[in-house]
């Protein structure tokens, strides 16, 4: 029998805390998803109940149920996954990944400001990219 995953849209942080709270690396996890909702306050988003992984534009902006991005909480880091990531400019090289779908590993939250701005401008040219 296969796993159900409940999800909730448009989770709180406090949602985010309860699913994700014990994990490593909750921090960059939150700091992550805050950046997403600043870039694209608009962005319909979910979270998975079971992965904590949280998905962003499922059938926003062109996107198919899949959605554009996610943000994943691993044991030594967190990952954007830009589902149609090799279809983007990055002139920082942020992108990871030989697929479709590339990602940007993250290991702190210093990391993460680093990148801020290099991330901003992925996510806003993943929302125009198919829309």
């Amino acid at each position: 029998m296969a796993k159900t995953h409940p999800h909730i849209d448009s989770p709180t942080r406090e949602d985010l805390l309860r699913i994700a709270g014990e994990r490593p690396l909750v921090d960059v996890y939150l700091a992550l998803h805050a950046l997403v909702l600043e870039t694209l306050p608009d962005v319909v988003n979910s979270v998975d109940e079971v992965d904590a992984s949280i998905g962003y534009a499922a059938r926003q902006y062109g996107y198919n149920g899949w959605g554009m991005a996610a943000v994943t909480p691993f044991s030594k880091w967190v990952s954007l996954t830009i589902m149609k990531g090799a279809e983007l400019d990055d002139p920082e090289g942020l992108l990871g990944g030989t697929a479709s779908m590339r990602h940007v590993k993250l290991a702190s939250v210093d990391e993460l400001e680093g990148k801020r701005d290099g991330i901003a401008a992925l996510l806003l040219a993943a929302s125009r990219a198919h829309a």
